[in-house]
């Protein structure tokens, strides 16, 4: 069984998951740019954001 590039992606966002639950920060698209949300600053944004990034690595394993 070969590893397709969807699959690598979808550990790759895994990973990067894990590791912004972990340390509290995550990068999140806002706008045309991007910007760094904390867990301290704004939890509820912070857990959402975690969320759709775990979706997404659902989705690259499984759908793609």
């Amino acid at each position: 069984m070969s590893v397709g590039l969807f699959d690598l992606l979808g550990v790759l966002v895994a990973l990067y998951t894990c590791h912004a639950a972990v340390t509290g920060e995550v990068w999140a698209k806002s706008g045309i740019s991007g910007r760094s949300v904390s867990r301290d600053a704004s939890p509820g944004y912070f857990w959402v954001v975690i969320a759709i990034y775990a979706g997404l690595s659902v989705a690259l394993l499984t759908v793609f």
